[in-house]
């Protein structure tokens, strides 16, 4: 009974934080935490597509990109409520990676990443050239949703982050439980094995694509008000790149690895600013750190550190029942 609360704590804890955040914190750090939700929907939709299906993609910024201008135009050209353009977006997101799914079904490994970073590129030349809808290098505002005729500040659009980041990481949770999320592990382990156990290779890698590149369109249209401006610059290799070590730090496969890494990733930079022009270095350090001595990840390594006390655990009620 104890153990049970005491697992409990740590989460009402952190529950109680999340809920009085936009009274605790200044300006500046409740931007921080709303973008470091928003980098926890994004990590959790790669790591469905590369961390349990095992497809590796190099273009995910490119959808996040693709679900911010979606969202934005159609709110600002088409006339659309932002409540509707942002699953719009998301889905519109959606539709686009299905299409490149299907042809990345003949690819694999360095093929397949060369591929996503080739839409990758061809993403930013659209976004330069179409000036009309995207504002091309000069950029696009995006401003701040209305709600009953009143703008959102800051604080309440923080609630808004908050309640959709809630929502995907339980719909992960359950579609990870689900025979398609055991799918998408199979075929990472093996895809021979995945196809003699009846699963369709071709429909879960472009599920896979499809519901990975939903998560980051719908990051991408929470991220664009969020910083009130978006231009190419914010979507290209490097941010992709970004993505990918959020999930490679805190763990592959593994839907707590996206939290802690994302966490972790977006934090980083902002807690070694007072090293000032040292902070790009410590930060390559660290991650070269996380890579050599944690090699699956945060997650990874508090699963083995927790395992043996699992097991303690077990032995002593184990001894208890005997006696």
């Amino acid at each position: 009974m104890q153990e049970g609360l005491g697992m409990k704590i740590p989460w009402l804890v952190i529950g109680l934080f999340l809920l009085t955040s936009p009274w605790l914190l200044g300006s500046f750090p409740l931007y921080t935490l709303s973008l470091i939700l928003v980098n926890i929907i994004v990590a959790t939709g790669l790591n469905l597509l590369t961390g349990n299906a095992g497809q590796v993609s190099l273009c995910n910024s490119s959808f996040m990109a693709i679900g911010a201008y979606s969202a934005m135009i159609l709110n600002l050209h088409v006339g659309l409520t932002y409540w509707l353009a942002l699953p719009l977006g998301g889905l519109v997101t959606a539709a686009i990676g299905f299409g490149l799914g299907i042809p990345a079904l003949r690819l694999r490994g360095y093929y397949l990443a060369l591929a996503t970073l080739g839409f990758l590129e061809i993403i930013q030349i659209v976004i330069h050239e179409a000036e009309g809808l995207t504002g091309g290098v000069r950029g696009l505002l995006s401003p701040k949703p209305t709600f009953a005729g009143f703008k959102l500040t800051d604080q309440s659009f923080y609630y808004v982050i908050l309640v959709v980041t809630l929502l995907m990481v339980y719909v992960a949770r359950n579609l990870l439980r689900s025979p398609t999320g055991r799918a998408f592990n199979a075929i990472r382990s093996s895809e021979a094995a995945a196809q003699a156990l009846g699963i369709s290779l071709p429909e879960v890698k472009v599920f896979a694509f499809t519901i990975s590149s939903f998560y980051a369109g719908l990051a991408g249209g929470l991220y664009a008000p969020l910083v009130g401006f978006i231009d190419p610059v914010e979507f290209g290799l490097w941010t992709s790149i970004f993505h990918l070590t959020m999930i490679i730090v805190g763990g592959l496969g593994s839907l707590m690895g996206s939290v802690v890494g994302a966490v972790v990733i977006t934090g980083l930079p902002e807690w070694l600013r007072g090293l000032k022009e040292y902070r790009d270095l410590a930060f390559g350090a660290v991650l070269l750190l996380f890579l050599i001595f944690m090699p699956t990840g945060i997650a990874g390594m508090w699963a083995r550190f927790k395992q043996p006390s699992d097991e303690t655990a077990k032995g002593e009620r184990m001894n208890g029942k005997r006696s």
